[in-house]
């Protein structure tokens, strides 16, 4: 199944106001297949998208660039747990069910409030340490640089994740963990046919 993803980063001010900061298409993993087929083919719920991986590094500076891995579809969590410092990433729970609405162009095919073929996810920063140990804080410049989105079958065991989509900021957009509030991320996948 084909699907069409693309993420926005938002700075969420401690007063509640969120500042789109940039927007971004993103790469749709091999290992996504498993998590949809024991979804909708088998009706287990357990492997509905349900985390976000959100990768840092802690830089010796605010202005230094974080070097992009280059990763093909095929790479899956094992990429994730082979991190580690000042490299690693946060496994936070998505913040509620998705959203569902219609992709631009199917609006002849749905009705807007009763049916749809795209999902919108929400998820933040959030934790100060990361999965594999490294210090997550604005003190330790730790800078953010890629996500994925993630089928987390177990809410406490982090190995029987299955990364469904992943990608990375360009140098421009990467972000220091703010001071004050939080990255926040919403993360839409829209279903065209095939």
């Amino acid at each position: 199944m084909k699907i069409d993803g693309k993420y926005t980063v938002w700075h969420q001010l401690p007063s509640g106001v969120m500042v789109p900061l940039f927007t971004k298409h993103n790469t749709q993993m091999i290992t996504s297949g498993h998590a949809i087929a024991r979804t909708l083919g088998m009706g287990d719920m357990s492997y509905k998208i349900s985390r976000m991986y959100i990768e840092f590094e802690n830089v010796a500076s605010p202005g230094d660039a974080v070097s992009v891995p280059s990763f093909s579809n095929a790479e899956g969590r094992e990429y994730y747990a082979g991190l580690s410092s000042p490299k690693d990433y946060l496994r936070v729970a998505l913040l509620g069910e998705p959203t569902l609405s219609i992709e631009s162009g199917y609006e002849p095919y749905f009705t807007e409030g009763v049916d749809g073929n795209k999902l919108t996810f929400l998820a933040q920063t959030a934790g100060t340490v990361g999965v594999n140990g490294t210090t997550f804080s604005n003190a330790m410049n730790s800078k953010v640089y890629g996500l994925a989105l993630v089928s987390a079958p177990s809410e406490t065991d982090e190995t029987q994740d299955v990364v469904v989509t992943r990608d990375y900021y360009e140098v421009a957009d990467q972000l220091v963990k703010p001071a004050s509030g939080q990255l926040t991320i919403t993360w839409e996948l829209a279903f065209p046919p095939c």
